[in-house]
């Protein structure tokens, strides 16, 4: 089917992306699993010559070697109980050593590929994350971590190990006990096979609900908690709580009956191999009425017997993993989606990155004729603009929301890359190679703000080694975004913990925070969108004043509604459906602009 060709595909494609290697380990693991089929074998040929020897039958010497069991019974018998005792336990460690094999190399393929991703998605460019949904990104990335280590390589791994059990111990009981032992391992294994495809369709379909209720109850957990105040002024916790318990239920059972089905075909198996086991081996000696022939027929019987049920687990564990790597296949996809990923973004430590001073413009930043759009095929949200930022300006964006604004400060800070035109730094056009150290140069405070869940030293000294952080320079910009006094009352000081995305903080805290970041990193352009927003009219004019000190030793974009927040602004633009539609300094504006002069107007009350 073209659907089976493709899924194969898939999956030797995820293969080819394993270091060689890993492919060697593989290797070994499949000679360890040789050898353990190889142990097994000797384990049913010593205990069919014990079981023999005990009966006072005959046993063919079918292997090499087994005549050196001379003497008599007890002699014999010795040898044979220590040399069992002694297999038992190296088949044993052998399994253990197989098993301990494939979990090592299936965690270290799961590194590999977490490594692999993660550092493929770091080194996109910022327009890749702004066009993919977050949520998307990381439940295929967590999918990577979960689903291909445990749902494709682990099971494949299984599979293999014990394929290679089988196989070996199944030639080697049939050369030693001959045809009919060749039989009755077909007769089990057709029946295994049969109930496996009875069991499957009821196995597969209760593994795609239990993925799905398990998804939607995911989903129903992440709203519920992200909307938990919305939650609580409207009175939902009743809903949220009805539709997690159904959803919850519906879960539960699909998931008993995911886990009772595997081991359907051995509960079956194992009664149908005993009956059909004294059926042909035994029942025709019995009914024969000849004492001799049922003693000859016990050995083979045992060593029968005994290899079945050696057989029994790896079957048991491929019939699993056959499962398992099933319900995986799907997902192989996805996660080829994000391994193929190539890195397209310089970082600021690749090889021909110029240093953040040999890119710092000295007279201007530019965009000449800048045209920017969110997809080929779609609108173009910036149109025709030309702008110029002085450095060691303070410049100001300001208009109505929607008009394009923040998208002009991202193409500003190389953050997105023009449809058409250029940034410019004095007049020399930014290469990709040489974005990571323009962007060294430049800081941002957004107005939605993202704080890591640590403490207040981690989320001021963001990306920086805590061990190369100086506390003073946290300190400085601290002060500097009027927020030390704060910092300095707190029982843990620059070690308190904020919680997740500065939960523990307000509005107007964690905006302090993230201008305190920015001051931190001593940036040479320095673009604040809508970064007062959330501050009273006192702590944003102390914040201004701060941005008078700290901000004249760098350019400063500010982009903002507050008209008050811009009129010391040496220049600024107001920009209308991405276009700029007029510039000047607050008072010409005033004068040349009706839309500017309104907006002033409403401020004024």
């Amino acid at each position: 089917m073209p659907l089976q060709s493709q899924t194969w595909s898939n999956l030797r494609q995820l293969l080819s992306e394993l270091p060689r290697r890993r492919l060697r380990l593989l290797v070994f693991v499949l000679l360890a699993s040789l050898l353990q089929g190889l142990v097994d074998v000797f384990l049913v040929a010593l205990l069919a010559r014990l079981v023999g020897l005990i009966a006072g039958a005959r046993v063919e010497d079918y292997l090499p070697g087994i005549r050196v069991f001379g003497g008599g019974l007890l002699d014999q018998s010795s040898w044979l109980v220590g040399l069992l005792i002694a297999a038992f336990w190296l088949a044993s460690m052998i399994r253990f050593g197989v098993s301990l094999m494939q979990s090592l190399l299936c965690a270290d393929v799961w590194n590999d590929f977490v490594n692999k991703v993660y550092g493929n998605l770091v080194c996109q460019k910022y327009d890749f994350f702004v066009r993919q949904r977050t949520a998307n990104l990381s439940e295929k990335f967590n999918r990577i971590l979960n689903g291909i280590s445990t749902g494709v390589i682990s099971p494949l791994l299984l599979i293999a190990g014990n394929l290679v059990s089988v196989v070996v111990l199944l030639v080697g009981v049939v050369a030693v006990l001959g045809l009919k032992a060749l039989a009755m391992f077909a007769l089990i294994l057709f029946a295994y096979v049969l109930a496996s495809k009875v069991v499957t369709p009821y196995l597969r379909l209760a593994s795609k609900q239990r993925i799905r209720y398990s998804r939607r109850i995911n989903l129903l957990l992440m709203e519920s908690l992200r909307s938990m105040r919305e939650v609580q002024l409207y009175a939902a916790e009743k809903y949220f709580i009805s539709r997690f318990s159904r959803d919850g239920l519906i879960a539960k059972r699909y998931d008993r009956i995911d886990r009772l089905l595997p081991d359907v075909p051995r509960l079956v198996i194992e009664p149908a191999a005993i009956t059909v086991l004294f059926l042909v081996g035994l029942v025709p000696a019995l009914t024969m009425g000849d004492a001799e022939a049922v003693r000859s027929a016990i050995p083979s019987l045992a060593a029968v017997l005994v290899g079945m049920l050696r057989i029994s687990a790896p079957l048991q564990a491929m019939f699993r993993s056959v499962n398992r790597l099933r319900g995986g296949l799907p997902q192989i996809e996805d996660a080829l989606e994000l391994l193929s990923l190539k890195p397209v973004r310089y970082l600021i430590d690749s090889p021909g990155v110029p240093t953040p001073e040999g890119v710092m413009p000295r007279r201007f930043i530019q965009l000449k004729d800048v045209s920017f759009s969110y997809a080929p095929d779609a609108k173009q949200v910036i149109q025709g603009v030309n702008l110029t930022v002085p450095i060691g300006s303070r410049i100001a964006l300001v208009g109505r929301t929607g008009s394009g604004k923040s998208t002009l400060a991202h193409l500003m800070l190389g953050l997105f890359q023009p449809t058409s035109g250029e940034l410019l730094l004095d007049g020399i056009a930014v290469t990709d190679q040489e974005v990571p150290a323009w962007q060294a140069n430049c800081a941002f405070v957004p107005q939605s703000i993202r704080l890591i869940d640590g403490s207040i030293r981690d989320n001021v000294a963001f990306g920086c080694d805590p061990e190369d952080v100086d506390d003073d320079l946290v300190w400085g910009a601290l002060e500097a975004a009027q927020f030390d006094d704060y910092v300095s009352g707190m029982n843990y000081g620059l070690y308190t913990l904020i919680g997740e995305n500065g939960i523990k903080l307000s509005g107007g805290q964690r905006q302090r925070l993230s201008l305190a970041r920015a001051f931190f990193r001593g940036a040479k352009l320095l673009v604040l969108d809508e970064a007062t927003s959330a501050l009273d009219n006192k702590t944003e004019n102390n914040v201004m004043q701060a941005l008078d000190i700290v901000g004249r030793r760098c350019t400063t974009v500010v982009i903002a509604h507050r008209l008050s927040t811009v009129k010391k602004c040496d220049l600024i633009y107001e920009v209308e459906a991405g276009r700029i539609v007029h510039s000047g300094d607050f008072d010409s504006l005033c004068a040349s602009s009706s839309s500017f002069r309104d907006m002033a107007l409403i401020e004024e009350g």
